[in-house]
């Protein structure tokens, strides 16, 4: 019953007057039900021309119907339960409406929370997620979460419906009506071990989906060295094996389910049964009660196993949203604490970008990455950033883009701090463009556009030739051009030269090129070293790198060695040659 109620407080949370009107249609199709079955009661009794005096509900049904002046012979209830029968059908077909659009609406709405929730988390905390766990909780799990609330509404109406059943046998007939809840509560309560059951497998399943996703997103990226490798066989090989232990599982839901209805039908039917004995033998109950109760009865038993199956339905979702509530507490934990609006301009500067005393650390590593960093980054002007593989250079850059904040120390732009209330005013006015370019399935005009969507083809084509892209437009589509996935049918000097666009379409104040000319073939990277050149003393730059051409021609130059500054100052000074600045 908890993770109903969950279900339940989620929907009301969601849309409180949704909520009353499913509710509302839900109790008026029970009621509706209900007097259908109390009018079988006169209905019978005037084809039998018993005359047998009429008690109860029934009674005050029937004076009812006198006050509206319908007449009580076999035409008029038969008018009458018609009536109430095509209400009751009217009714269930919009509550089933109503309860269907509100369940997908309000999936939508956890897809785009928790997609939020991961958009609006820590760099950090991204880059030391899952990938495949997320995808799989925005996709598999959150469906999973929709069949748990479906289910759950399934056991309000039959839970209602049971209700409604129960009070019109109970005014029939009351000590017959109080066995058949007794052993109807007694049926369930000897069940309850299939829910634990099923909890189990959900947890079990979802671990399994997990996988799944997993091998699917991992075997996709790594196609290419699969099939350099020879390792076809081997890939295939091992999505089989997580695909059958995810069928396993799943078919050992359905055997439980398949179990309980067998056992349920059995048990149900020989309920049924005695009731009848009962009540035409012990109760002595009149021929046309005695029928109501038996399409009653009969109506009750597949509720009571849809009630059984909703339940374990429930109970296989349970991982699904103890999974989601987890990415949410996580998240939340994790999130940017971001105080400007999103339309507020863009935090500028005038005179240099300032690192004092920085020391960072990665969760899960023993040293830290940088250490007591103190550096000057001067306004429009190149800074050059060497050092071996893992000397801490791409996590410096994360650090003055804001992407990472530091364990200890301080960012100062001009005398502004970087904190959490201006980080994403900072992000404005920066771009990055890194070794491994990331580019969107689509055209390369609508992958240039996510730096200004306000952009023209005439700023677009600026944009490209001051990156050495202007190839673009001697491709058969020019910019309508489909670059694949992660623009895979692009070469990767042609990918890095886009990204550089891209950047500069951004219009940013500070520019931050991290190894991205390391994919480029010498005449193109002495155009990128050009178009640097026309930079200076427009933009500040930071460039990124090991290879000196690129690199030779900077303001000044930072060495790390091992997260900390080895040197920094004139490139002539520390390398013992002149530039050409």
């Amino acid at each position: 019953m908890g993770a109903i109620l969950t279900y339940l407080r989620i929907m009301w949370q969601f849309s409180p007057p949704r909520t009353v009107l499913f509710f509302t249609l839900l109790i008026l199709s029970s009621v509706t039900e209900g007097v259908g079955l109390i009018l079988l009661v006169p209905l019978l009794g005037v084809l039998q021309d018993t005359g047998s005096p009429l008690s109860g509900p029934v009674a005050h049904l029937v004076s009812a119907l006198k006050s509206l002046g319908l007449p009580l012979t076999l035409t008029g209830l038969l008018g009458a339960f018609l009536a109430v029968t095509v209400v009751r059908a009217a009714i269930q077909y919009s509550q089933t409406i109503v309860s269907e659009h509100f369940r997908l609406t309000l999936l939508d709405a956890l897809r785009a929370k928790s997609f939020d929730a991961v958009v609006a988390a820590q760099w950090q905390w991204i880059a030391n997620s899952k990938r495949s766990d997320l995808s799989n909780l925005l996709i598999t799990e959150i469906d999973q979460i929709g069949s748990g609330l479906f289910f759950s509404i399934r056991f309000l109406v039959s839970t209602l419906s049971i209700l409604a059943y129960t009070l019109v046998a109970f005014s029939l007939s009351p000590g017959l009506t109080a066995i058949a809840i007794i052993l109807g509560a007694v049926l369930l309560f000897t069940m309850r071990g299939q829910h634990e059951r099923a909890q189990r497998l959900g947890r079990i399943t979802s671990d399994a989906n997990k996988h799944v996703q997993q091998v699917i997103e991992e075997g996709l990226a790594g196609l290419k060295l699969t099939k350099i490798l020879g390792n076809e066989d081997r890939h295939s090989q091992l999505m089989l094996d997580i695909r059958t232990t995810l069928r396993d599982r799943t078919l050992g839901f359905v055997k439980l389910n398949a179990a309980t209805g067998f056992t349920f039908q059995i048990l149900v039917a020989t309920c049924v049964v005695l009731f009848l004995y009962l009540g035409a033998q012990t109760f002595a109950l009149p021929i046309a009660t005695l029928l109501v109760l038996i399409v009653i009865f009969a109506r009750l038993a597949p509720q009571l196993r849809h009630i059984q199956t909703h339940i374990n339905q429930i109970s296989f979702s349970q991982a699904a949203f103890n999974n989601f509530n987890a990415l949410m507490a996580s998240t939340a934990r994790s999130s940017e604490t971001v105080v400007d609006e999103p339309q507020s301009p863009p935090l500028s500067f005038g005179r240099a970008i300032s690192l004092r005393g920085v020391t960072f650390r990665y969760e899960g590593r023993k040293a830290s990455v940088l250490n007591d960093i103190t550096i000057t980054i001067p306004f429009q002007k190149t800074t050059a950033i060497m050092g071996a593989s893992g000397s801490g250079k791409s996590t410096l850059a994360d650090i003055i883009t804001g992407l990472l904040s530091a364990d200890t120390g301080d960012l100062y732009i001009d005398d502004v701090l970087l904190t959490p209330d201006n980080r994403l005013a900072w992000r404005r006015s920066v771009a990055y463009v890194a070794q491994d370019v990331f580019m969107f399935h689509d055209t390369i005009r609508q992958n240039l556009l996510w730096a200004d969507a306000a952009a023209t083809d005439d700023d677009i084509r600026v944009a490209l030739q001051k990156a050495s892209a202007d190839f673009v437009f001697n491709l058969p589509d020019g910019l309508d051009t489909i670059v694949g996935d992660s623009g895979m049918r692009l070469s990767g000097g042609e990918r890095q030269r886009i990204a550089l666009a891209r950047a500069m379409l951004q219009k940013p104040l500070l520019l931050i090129l991290d190894e991205a000319t390391s994919a480029l073939d010498v005449e193109n990277e002495a155009r990128i070293r050009r178009t640097l050149d026309t930079l200076h003393g427009d933009l500040t730059v930071i460039v990124i790198g090991h290879r000196l051409p690129t690199l030779e021609n900077a303001d000044q130059l930072i060495v790390l060695e091992k997260g900390q500054v080895k040197s920094a100052g004139q490139w002539h000074d520390i390398m013992g040659q002149p530039n050409k600045h």
